[in-house]
């Protein structure tokens, strides 16, 4: 009996050991808000520790796998989401992220898109593609508190929070991509980036096949 008793305390006791030495993340995000909504932009408060956060989105309320990562490895506090629908409601979380392990989720915040694609109804800003030599140009409409424009390509449509950003610090309202590859179709959108270095506003996707 003595033996049988002994075992067991051991064996709790190496339950404890192992629960205590398991790694985990830093502490879930908290104060998650909406501060607008054309486009829809999140800010949080900061976690001690983290490296990284990960932005979720839903069409519906619920637990974070009812939600999509829109972004990851994103070290700042604050996220404009640029692949709304206008009249759509989006149910947003994040989480942080160290080392260790990925933290539980945020609070749910909720917002009405009122752009399509991260693009103000009233102030349509367009983007164009044509084959030129060899090359894609790229040219867009100028915004307005814009000091600069990002460039993102995929060879799928698709988000543009899943595409590739190709070219940054823009000044300029044109863009020639050099690097494509005759039969095949790329998918481009830009970005409009304020002084702060927030993406403010994005254009709706446009194709071209080289």
């Amino acid at each position: 009996m003595k033996k049988m008793i002994s075992f067991v305390a051991v064996a709790a006791m190496l339950i404890v050991f192992a629960g205590c030495s398991g790694s985990s993340g830093p502490d879930a995000p908290t104060g998650l808000t909406v501060t607008g909504n054309a486009p829809i932009t999140l800010s949080w408060n900061g976690v001690s520790g983290a490296t990284s956060y990960n932005v979720y989105r839903g069409t519906i309320s619920g637990a974070l796998s009812t939600k999509t990562r829109l972004a990851s490895n994103d070290n700042a506090t604050t996220y404009t989401d640029l692949s709304t629908i206008a009249g759509t409601i989006y149910y947003y979380q994040v989480t942080a992220e160290d080392s260790n392990g990925v933290s539980n989720a945020s609070n749910e915040v909720t917002a009405t898109s009122q752009s399509q694609n991260g693009n103000s109804n009233s102030n349509p800003f367009v983007l164009i593609g044509l084959k030129s030599g060899s090359g894609i140009v790229l040219s867009w409409g100028n915004v307005s508190g814009a000091v600069s424009y990002n460039v993102y390509r995929d060879t799928i449509s698709a988000f543009i929070t899943h595409k590739i950003k190709i070219a940054s610090g823009i000044i300029t309202t044109t863009y020639t991509d050099a690097a494509v590859t005759s039969g095949n179709t790329y998918y481009y959108q830009v970005t409009a980036v304020n002084a702060s270095g927030i993406e403010i506003e994005g254009t709706d996707e446009t194709s071209v096949t080289f």
